[in-house]
């Protein structure tokens, strides 16, 4: 703050600059950075935009330096203020992503272990099939020899039918048994007789 002796003097264009009594001036600048509210005119007591934290100072009392430096002071509590809010909000967006990748994980395992289970019978049904295909065929062949074998039974119950119906014939006829049971059928039993 100036002392005394000094006066603060404004400039539009340098800043601020102290003028000292013993008539020398000595330029002392302050930063400025020109903010987009620097464009809106403000009365005192008016409304400003909404989500601004607070009413700047305009009191005829107070200098402007200090009216510039509590306004200062209030941007930067403001900025503070949303950066601890932005870093919360990052700190829960992290949290959230870890619980979504720790869920995702979790149920990647789950479906690779179901995976392995469906594999892991899979397995198990093509072997169980492929036995069971060697058994179909070795009942098919089975069948199949069955039916030959009984094919041939069949035949040859056929022909001992027709045979003791031969052997009747020849009972009729008057051959004697034992020559019968000598040449085995009755064909030649009748080229014996010829």
């Amino acid at each position: 703050m100036p002392n005394n002796r000094e006066k603060l003097i404004v400039d539009q264009d340098n800043g601020p600059t102290i003028k000292r009594d013993n008539k020398e001036e000595v330029p002392f600048q302050i930063p400025m950075i020109k903010s987009p509210l620097d464009k809106i005119q403000l009365t005192p007591g008016q409304t400003l935009p909404p989500g601004f934290p607070g009413q700047f100072i305009f009191a005829d009392s107070l200098s402007s330096v200090e009216t510039l430096l509590t306004n200062i002071q209030g941007l930067l509590k403001v900025a503070l203020d949303n950066a601890h809010i932005q870093e919360k909000q990052i700190q829960q967006e992290k949290k959230e992503l870890r619980m979504e990748l720790y869920r995702e994980r979790e149920i990647r395992e789950n479906l690779e272990r179901q995976l392995s289970v469906e594999l892991q019978s899979r397995t198990t049904m093509q072997k169980r099939l492929k036995k069971e295909k060697k058994a179909k065929r070795k009942l098919q062949e089975a069948l199949e020899f069955e039916t030959k074998r009984r094919e041939q039974v069949e035949q040859a119950l056929k022909q001992a039918t027709t045979s003791d119906g031969d052997l009747r014939r020849l009972k009729d006829t008057g051959i004697p048994d034992i020559e019968i049971e000598k040449n085995g059928t009755s064909h030649d039993s009748t080229s014996i007789q010829a």
